[in-house]
């Protein structure tokens, strides 16, 4: 049974215009077999059958091809039911204006209709992605926290857990308003660069250098790569590169047509050797969600971190068809 959504659907579709041209085409045969069938306009009101052609065109197809319907219906009229506008009696000629009349009213009315219910669906689908991406973000949120939080138990020192999940906390306000939702809903997306520097920001900025050419991560790539970044900066600082004087710290980031690959790489610190147990910011160094691949080394002259990630548009499309 047809529904007021499946009228709404025929409305906002986007039909090719070889579709369009074919569907005025039949309404017109359609009107002019039943007017001829009928009484072949011997009863003078020869638009009678192509009025509601008009307006099923109005509503349904775009406007050009609304106009060219009222047009070819005057033509047709005029062939074949022997409506000629030269020498129009009255009766005639006030019919031949009300029906113009009517059909550009209903052309006007029909365009503006079509365009408020194509507004009001794309504005639909913008609120349905934005909730979505909300839950989404609401849904990484948590896992991080719990990922920090379920460290509290074989935390050595409560004091250093608790500043340690706190700073994680403000990272992600931090993130949480740099990749806020855009205007209308749509997702906003971060400069690779622009991670980094706020990921890193807290700790020594002129021994961290940025590489790596304009490449846009998305939203739910960003969080994830923020706080792996930020977790690096915080063991640099503590036990690596940034912990002594003169150590230097480069991210360097390249893209190809699938995915961006950060490489952190830390180098004049004090000798590494891998940590002897799980600290609270090793689970932030794993692949998760968008974050295909992270490869932590420890080499003795500096750690070394491989971050793969799809590009924005590919992680884009992997959410929608997830």
């Amino acid at each position: 049974m047809l529904g007021l959504s499946d009228v709404k659907r025929a409305i906002v579709s986007r039909r090719p215009h070889i579709l369009q041209a074919l569907s005025v085409i039949l309404a017109l045969a359609l009107a002019t077999a039943i007017r001829w069938f009928t009484d072949r306009g011997a009863n003078g009101v020869p638009f009678a059958t192509f009025l509601p052609v008009v307006v099923l065109a109005a509503i349904f197809l775009d406007w050009p091809y609304a106009l060219a319907t009222a047009v070819l219906s005057v033509a047709i009229v005029r062939e074949l039911f022997g409506f000629t506008l030269p020498g129009l009696a009255v009766t005639s000629f006030v019919l031949f204006l009300a029906y113009s009349l009517t059909a550009l009213f209903m052309i006007l009315i029909g365009a503006v209709l079509r365009r408020t219910i194509q507004d009001m669906d794309r504005q639909a689908r913008q609120f349905e992605a934005y909730n979505a991406e909300l839950q989404h973000r609401a849904k990484n949120a948590l896992q991080i926290v719990r990922a920090m939080a379920s460290r509290a138990a074989k935390a050595p020192d409560p004091i250093e857990f608790y500043e340690t999940l706190a700073s994680r906390m403000d990272l992600m306000v931090k993130a949480n308003e740099r990749l806020g939702i855009g205007v209308a809903g749509t997702m906003r997306q971060c400069e690779m660069s622009e991670i980094a520097r706020l990921a890193t920001e807290p700790f020594s900025p002129g021994a961290i250098a940025l590489f790596g050419p304009p490449a846009q991560v998305a939203d739910e790539a960003a969080m994830p790569l923020m706080m792996a970044l930020h977790e690096l900066g915080t063991n640099a600082l503590k036990y690596g590169a940034l912990s002594a004087e003169g150590g230097t710290v480069s991210i360097a980031w390249t893209i190809d047509e699938e995915q961006i690959e950060l490489v952190w790489q830390e180098a004049g610190g004090p000798p590494v050797a891998p940590p002897s147990r799980r600290g609270l910011g090793s689970r932030l160094l794993v692949a998760q969600g968008a974050l295909t691949m992270v490869d932590l080394q420890f080499h003795p002259a500096g750690v070394v971190c491989r971050i793969v990630l799809p590009r924005a548009d590919r992680a884009a499309s992997a959410l929608r068809t997830g």
